[in-house]
């Protein structure tokens, strides 16, 4: 029995095509499975990052008011409201560069911010930040 055995494993050197076969259909349907998934991830890590972005804006701009305007002086309408730009916060330091749109096809840059003044002080408005295509810079 032991060389009817022998003789079995001589001739075994390889795969055969139909095991090389399998194997590559095993990994065409990991893959068909794994790629739609990915897609959905890389989506909501650009979503997540625009709302990032936004709270980064939002916090800056109430800074920036802050320092700049404790008192809420020209805060207009109901509650008072200001607008703050990107390039305000550019340019007075509390942003380093324009935040960009991630979840957009196209190319979007944040542009202003509204920011309320409430008796205590200022704090963010829950209104969307405005987009524009040009990236704002410094002024």
């Amino acid at each position: 029995m032991k060389k009817v055995m022998k003789l079995f494993r001589k001739n075994e050197k390889g795969l055969t095509l139909v095991e090389l076969l399998a194997v590559i259909v095993i990994l065409g349907i990991i893959a068909a499975i794994a790629v739609p998934s990915i897609g959905g991830v890389i989506q909501n890590s650009k979503t997540n990052a625009d709302a990032q972005s936004v709270i980064l804006i939002k916090d800056a701009a109430v800074r920036y008011l802050t320092v700049t305007n404790p008192s809420g002086a020209g805060a207009t309408g109901t509650p008072p409201a200001v607008t703050v730009t990107v390039a305000q916060l550019l340019t007075g330091n509390y942003l380093q560069d324009a935040p960009q749109v991630q979840s957009s096809s196209t190319t979007q840059y944040y542009e202003s911010v509204s920011v309320e003044y409430t008796g205590g002080g200022w704090k963010a408005s829950t209104t969307a930040p405005a987009l524009t295509a040009t990236k704002p810079t410094a002024s």
